[in-house]
């Protein structure tokens, strides 16, 4: 298996950009349907990730551990590990999808989601919500596949999965070949086909590459015990995080809906620059688990620091790029004045909250494949909800800045962690939170 760099950055960022060009396309086919229909979706979308998070308390946590237990030299036990995590992450799954089923029509309100966007939303919410069974499992599959070097799989996997989505939306959005048109509604259902699609694809790779097998599918307390305390103070920061979206997106509602729909295009064009920051975390994270593994905390602490700077250098690039190109970007979405002015406006703080998110993302990824996961978590309540959701409504409600007010807090938010971050990297306090792996048999 390839343990370098390189060979995990690419495939994961490219595995990355198509994941996310699949939101854009279903952004992209709504728009020409309605501009409202995106909104729609998006305050969807907001609810789903604050549930999925919750699917990363056990994919996280298997992530690590199996790259620390192959860094240590043993394979059966990072095997074990997968197994236990499956079973886990199937369970979790189905509680959740049931839940966005059940309780959608709550979950929206509680958002404040307008009259006009209400019926679409709650389509989007209940369909994609069942995907979340799928996606549960396929998150524990794709953390193991990239903690062994095969990211190039995922890869693969997703691409297919965008060709699929792409037939699937302009069949079921639009109605072609006598399908009915079923816009918003048509969207979710090729979401969710080609999620079950994808599921299938990562459980013939976890049984041809990674060897795993039914015998493997067990419950082992002391390994659950090792993933949920590794997942479970990650996941909860990441909750936060879509917990402080659910707390800002009632803001945002309520500067009305040509403003919902600012926030989704804006967050459409900023995950192109996103899914730098992403890569560059995702594979820093498992050199760091190899490293950690094998003890070699010099090497971890030395190659992070690099992999910041170049991210640094990356997001700095993309950021100017698309405020540069922003109008152009955005004839391909609408044409409504009041949406092409907010986005262009709020773009430029962009600069400012991707670099720092790119910051942060690496040291708190870095950090918890050392097993380093409280001061993050606490961290991230603190400032999320103290910085974020308070200077979010001061800037953008109180004082009326609107959207770009909105977007000033976030950037306050990043910036603040991402040194925090950096702080605690150095410190390398972190050294000593891993001892689990050489009493491990």
């Amino acid at each position: 298996m390839k343990r370098s760099f390189q060979a995990i950055f690419w495939p994961t960022f490219i595995e990355l950009l198509f994941f996310m060009l699949m939101g854009t396309i279903d952004t992209f086919m709504l728009s020409h349907f309605s501009d409202f229909a995106v909104g729609s979706v998006g305050n969807a979308n907001t609810i789903i990730q604050m549930f999925a998070v919750l699917l990363l308390v056990v994919a996280n946590g298997v992530a690590v551990l199996v790259s620390q237990y192959l860094g240590a030299k043993k394979d059966h036990i990072a095997h074990r590990v997968i197994g236990n995590g499956l079973i886990l992450n199937l369970l979790v799954g189905a509680i959740i999808a049931s839940l966005l089923v059940f309780f959608a029509p709550v979950l929206l309100r509680l958002v404040k989601t307008e009259a006009v966007l209400f019926q679409g939303s709650l389509d989007y919410l209940q369909v994609v919500g069942i995907s979340l069974f799928f996606v549960a499992i396929s998150n524990v599959m794709t953390g193991s596949l990239r903690s062994y070097g095969h990211a190039r799989y995922i890869t693969y996997v997703v691409v297919v999965g965008n060709i699929l989505n792409i037939i699937g939306n302009a069949i079921l959005i639009n109605g072609y070949l006598g399908f009915p048109r079923l816009g918003i509604l048509g969207a979710a259902i090729s979401t969710l086909i080609v999620r079950f699609f994808m599921l299938s694809a990562y459980l013939f790779l976890l049984y041809k590459v990674i060897g795993l097998r039914p015998k493997h599918l067990r419950i082992d307390i002391q390994t659950t015990k090792q993933v949920l305390q590794i997942g479970l103070p990650s996941a909860l920061e990441v909750w936060t995080y879509t917990l402080m979206q659910g707390i800002v997106l009632s803001m945002i509602n309520q500067l009305g809906p040509e403003y919902t729909t600012a926030r989704t295009y804006i967050n459409t064009i900023l995950t192109y620059i996103y899914i730098f920051s992403l890569a560059f975390a995702a594979a820093n994270a498992v050199m760091t688990g190899y490293y950690i593994g094998e003890r070699n905390f010099n090497k971890a602490h030395q190659e992070t620091l690099k992999t910041a700077f170049r991210s640094f250098l990356v997001v700095l690039s993309m950021t100017l790029i698309v405020n540069l190109t922003s109008g152009l970007i955005l004839s391909f979405f609408t044409q409504n004045e009041v949406i092409v002015k907010t986005v262009r406006t709020v773009l430029w703080v962009a600069i400012i909250l991707e670099f720092s998110r790119s910051l942060n993302l690496i040291f708190i990824q870095a950090l918890r494949s050392a097993g380093d996961t409280t001061f993050p978590l606490v961290m991230a309540i603190l400032s999320m909800l103290g910085v974020a959701a308070t200077m979010a409504y001061v800037l953008g409600i109180h004082l009326g800045l609107g959207l770009l007010g909105i977007y000033i807090a976030y950037a306050m938010d990043e910036l603040l962690r991402g040194i925090l971050m950096l702080t605690r990297w150095q410190s390398r306090k972190w050294e000593h939170k891993s001892k689990y792996i050489e009493n491990t048999v």
